[in-house]
């Protein structure tokens, strides 16, 4: 199997999650910097965990749903008439 048809089959995998589901998968991040935090060293854990969750945070408002408004066009201002 090529590259090609993995990327094919990872993308069709993808696109039948939601946005936010997939976005949530970031969260399992934090399991390795916990562990980190607990085993090795506190403080390099403790940053981590937070770079994870705004990693997360900042996933998670891209893809989360907007309002249509906001670049609306108005017709009667257009330059061409």
């Amino acid at each position: 199997m090529d590259a090609t048809e993995n990327e094919t089959r990872l993308k069709s995998i993808l696109s039948n999650r939601s946005p936010r589901s997939l976005s949530a998968v970031a969260l399992l991040a934090l399991a390795p910097a916990v562990t980190f935090a607990l085993t090795r060293d506190a403080l390099a854990g403790a940053v981590t965990a937070i770079n994870v969750v705004l990693i997360f945070a900042s996933v998670y408002l891209l893809l989360s749903p907007t309002d249509g408004g906001g670049h609306e066009t108005d017709e009667s201002t257009d330059a061409t008439s």
